[in-house]
Parts: C-alpha cells; structure tokens; sequence
C-alpha cells in the first residue's frame, strides 16, 4: 500500500509511467537505462505502454534504477508470481557475483511470497550457497536437507544434483572427505542416470570429486575426474572450469612427485584464470605454484610465487590468500636460515586464517609455527603448535592431511631423539591412511 502511495504521488500509475519516472529521478537518458542488455526502442515503447517487459528484463531494469520489483508491479494481476519469479532471477544474478548479501536479501523476500515447494527448493539452494561461502557448513547442510524434501529426483533431477553438489562441497570444504566424496558420488550417479546435460554443473562437479579422490590419495580416480572435467568444460567453452581442471591435473601430479608437470598444469590453470578475471582462482594458482616449487626445492622460485601471490592478494583486498601465501613465505624463510622471520609470519599468517574460518589452511600453519619453534630450540611451544595443527584436522576430519602433518612431526620427534613419541605419530599417520 505504501508503494502505491509513492507512485501516486509521483503521477505514475502504469509500468511505464513509474519506469520513466524513476528513471528521470536518476538523470538517465532511455540510452543509459537500455545499457547492453536492452534497446532505446524498448525503454521508449515501454515508457509509452506500448510492450511489456519480460521477468528478467524487468529485473535489468530495476536493478539499474535501484528500485523494488513492488515500484513497478504494485497491484497488477499476477504480481505474486511475478516478485517470486523477479528474486529468483535477481538472486540467481547475485549467486554469480558472489554478492552474498544481496543472495540474503532477495531470498528473503521471495520466501516472504510463501512460494510453491519447488520454488522454495530453488531458493534454499541459493541460501546454502550463501551459508557455505560463509563457512557456516550446520546450517548449509540443515537448508540442502530441507530443500531436497520438497523435491522429487524423477521431475526436479537438476534441482536435486545441484543440493547434492552444494551438499558434497561443504563437507569438502569442512575436511570431511569420505563425507564429500560419497554426496558428489550420488550427485554424479543422479546427473548419469536422469541425463543431467547441464554442462556447468558437470564440469564443477567432476573437479570436486577429483579434488576429494586426491585429497584421499586415489590418485587414478582424481585425474580421471579432472580430465572429464576438463573435456566437458572445454566442449563447453566454460574456461573458469577448464582452468580448474588444469588445477586438479596439477595437484594429482604433485601429489605423485611429478613436480614439472604439475607446475606446468598450473600454470595453464593460471593463464586461463587471469584471461577470465578469476582473482580467487587466479591466486589459488599462484600459491599452488609456489607450493610445489617449495617441495621441489626451488626456494628462490617459491619464494618469488608466494610474494608475487600476496602482492596480488594485497592488492585486491583478499586478506585470506595473503595469509596462505604467507605461511608459504614462513617456509621459505625457515629454510634461509631465519627462523625468526618465518615465526612472525607463520603466527600472522595462522591468526588471519583463524579469523576467516578456513581450518585447513590454519592447520597448515601451525605446522609452519611448529617448525620455526624447533628451529628456535622452543619444544614445548613446538609441541603445542603441532598438536594444535592435528586437533584442528581430527575436528574437521581431514585424515589426509592430517597424516602429512603427523609425519612431519614425527621426524622432528625423532630428531630430538624422542622415538617413543615418533614412533606414535608414525602409528597416527598411518591410522589416518588406513582409515581412508
């Protein structure tokens, strides 16, 4: 009611009268408002009541005018099902931004309208994008089971195998492997069966379940996956999946020692990332170089990757990539012989990777503290920060690399001449490949 007050105070009482009236609010000329997605023809027609717009050309329109879809509809017949159809495409758009508050915004609103079950699936789906970009993995999981009671596979496949990938992600994200890789294994099992052709989804799907067959050392499966990821991506010209593609190849070579090759697959990732502004995964690249030049023993190499990584990340304001990068910096300057240095970034790194949620990469840092701690002579500061290092694997149940870690502090173990302790660790190690 309050809506149309506004618009009757303006003197605007049809679509096209508010459209050119809260496009005269604006100082836009019919031009400007038509942007690349519409005409001045369409915005002169539309103005003058002579067409109707369409759901997604009203939504370029009032996102240009920063304006409610309800300025536009007021009490028009059907104007329920055009709000729900007006947030579906709006929050669709912000999923591809990753504007996370505008996901929020637009959910809560289409939700308000008490959608049909199948358009409240759709919309739960968008909010468990939001909570798991957040890292908030209870409630993704809680919104994903919710959503795939109001569905059925056999009319709504799409919808299922995308909860199902959301689904498997989270849990790849939380550390729990098995968890993930079983969710993307249904998820794929579903696309198969019910001919899921969304190419997209296909793509992004086979790279996650690689990464999980990676990350749990099934290293035929994952560049089985990423292989199939990359065919489908590039029949597809989806190059963002392509170039993660290129990652997973990378990191299965790395994981078998194959060092050049890997580096050479990431680098291809990071042409292709750069080519299509990917900055997130642009310096997950980066840093994957760095990593691998590191493990190969080219410190001067890694060194420049992990610098040139956080320079990037610094610049576009991601304090997340900087700290990995930095904790690959720690690293290098532990094997320079400064201990010190590699302290201070290694516990800067740690405590920025803390405040953004990401446990594994966390994790990753305290071993990089542990080891500056040895170096200093401080065992007891060390055993902290390498038990500390495998609490936080154990809570988020990544076996995989908590067995990397505990065979790193097994060898400082028996460096000290404590093969007692060693020996334990080397039975965690191998307990958590078993449990694989």
């Amino acid at each position: 009611m309050a809506i149309a007050k506004e618009a009757g105070r303006a003197g605007a009482s049809t679509l096209g009268e508010r459209v050119r009236a809260a496009r005269k609010e604006l100082g836009l000329s019919q031009a400007q408002l038509a942007g690349d997605e519409l005409t001045k023809g369409f915005i002169s027609q539309l103005e003058s009541g002579l067409v109707r717009p369409s759901i997604r050309s009203l939504q370029v329109i009032a996102t240009r005018l920063a304006k409610p879809l309800d300025y536009f509809l007021g009490d028009e017949p059907l104007a329920t099902g055009k709000r729900v159809a007006f947030h579906r495409l709006a929050a669709e758009t912000a999923v591809e931004r990753k504007d996370w508050a505008a996901v929020r915004e637009q959910v809560g609103r289409a939700l308000a309208e008490d959608p049909e079950p199948r358009e409240r699936a759709r919309f739960l789906l968008f909010l468990a994008e939001a909570e798991a970009a957040a890292a908030s993995y209870e409630r993704t999981f809680e919104l994903v089971s919710s959503a795939l009671g109001l569905v059925d596979v056999t009319t709504d496949a799409h919808l299922v195998a995308s909860l199902l990938f959301v689904r498997g992600s989270t849990y790849g994200e939380s550390g729990q492997l098995v968890a993930a890789t079983e969710a993307l294994e249904t998820c794929r099992d579903t696309v198969e069966r019910y001919e899921v052709l969304d190419p997209r989804l296909r793509s992004r799907l086979m790279v996650a379940l690689g990464t999980a067959y990676r990350r749990l050392k099934r290293s035929s499966k994952a560049l089985t996956s990423y292989e199939a990821a990359l065919a489908t991506a590039t029949r597809a010209s989806e190059m963002a999946i392509a170039a993660r593609g290129y990652m997973g190849i990378a990191a299965t070579h790395y994981d078998a020692g194959e060092l050049d090759a890997a580096i050479s697959s990431y680098r291809r990732a990071l042409d292709l990332f750069q080519r299509v502004s990917d900055v997130d995964f642009e310096l997950n690249a980066l840093q994957s170089i760095g990593i691998v030049q590191f493990e190969k023993g080219e410190t001067a190499a890694a060194k420049a990757s992990a610098q040139r990584a956080m320079a990037r990340a610094l610049e576009v304001g991601d304090a997340h990539w900087a700290a990995v990068a930095e904790v690959i910096l720690a690293r290098v300057a532990l094997v320079e012989g400064d201990p010190d240095a590699s302290l201070v970034k290694a516990q800067h790194g740690e405590r920025i990777l803390s405040e953004a949620g990401d446990r594994i990469q966390q994790a990753d840092a305290l071993g990089a503290i542990g080891a500056a701690q040895e170096a200093l002579g401080r065992h007891s500061e060390a055993d902290a920060a390498y038990r500390g290092s495998l609490d936080l694997y154990t809570t988020v149940g990544d076996l995989a690399d908590r067995s990397g870690m505990a065979a790193e502090y097994a060898r400082v173990l028996k460096a000290r001449g404590d093969m007692d302790a060693a020996f334990a660790m080397l039975e965690l190690a191998r307990g958590a490949l078993a449990a694989r």
